[in-house]
């Protein structure tokens, strides 16, 4: 038996391997270096620019994380002109990220399972048919070294300050600064971060 998960494992990285080449041959997708992303992951693009920097991983395999993931990590950028920047030694896994605008997110952040990141609420919220139309995107910033637990919603608009945290099963919507961390539903400024300590 331990045989036949070693082979499955073998296998499983040379699909990743692969995979990952292909992606390197996708011109609107630029690549830094040591950059892992696992074959379950999903890119949409539609032409548009998706910069995944140095040291990232997109993870979309459940085995061995330490929570229930429900989706494998995607990224939608589905309007003209939408981008998306991932910074440095980012771990993102099994996420949903949908730029209509932009989504920028900072180096040494780590996005749990579970985690929406919508820069759209897709319906006009004033609409006497809710079948029809779409709101206006606003950019989402997340700053340097935040961390986004299980299962949150980050909505259009919000900027989240370097070194915050956003507890698990958060709705976030607005400006907050950074050291924050952040909880609820509508999320707020629960506590502060203190390096002196």
């Amino acid at each position: 038996m331990k045989l036949i998960f070693r082979i499955f494992h073998v296998f499983n990285k040379l699909i990743n391997y692969f995979y990952l080449i292909y992606i390197h041959t996708r011109k609107n997708i630029i690549l830094g270096k040591s950059v892992r992303i696992d074959n379950k992951t999903r890119l949409y693009t539609n032409g548009n620019k998706l910069e995944i920097r140095n040291h990232v991983y997109l993870r979309s395999n459940k085995k061995g994380y330490h929570a229930g993931m429900p989706f494998s990590t995607t990224i939608l950028l589905d309007k003209q002109g939408a981008q998306c920047v991932i910074g440095d030694n980012c771990r993102i896994n099994g996420a949903y990220i949908h730029a209509k605008s932009r989504i920028i997110i900072g180096n040494n952040t780590v996005i749990a399972a579970g985690v929406n990141i919508l820069d759209s609420n897709g319906h006009e919220i004033n609409s006497e048919n809710r079948t029809y139309g779409q709101d206006a995107p606003k950019e989402i910033v997340i700053g340097n070294n935040v961390w986004i637990g299980l299962n949150s919603i980050i909505l259009k608009g919000t900027h989240i300050g370097d070194n915050s945290i956003i507890s698990a099963g958060s709705v976030v919507k607005g400006v907050f600064p950074s050291c924050s961390i952040i909880q609820g539903n509508p999320a707020t400024i629960v506590n502060k971060i203190n390096f002196s300590k």
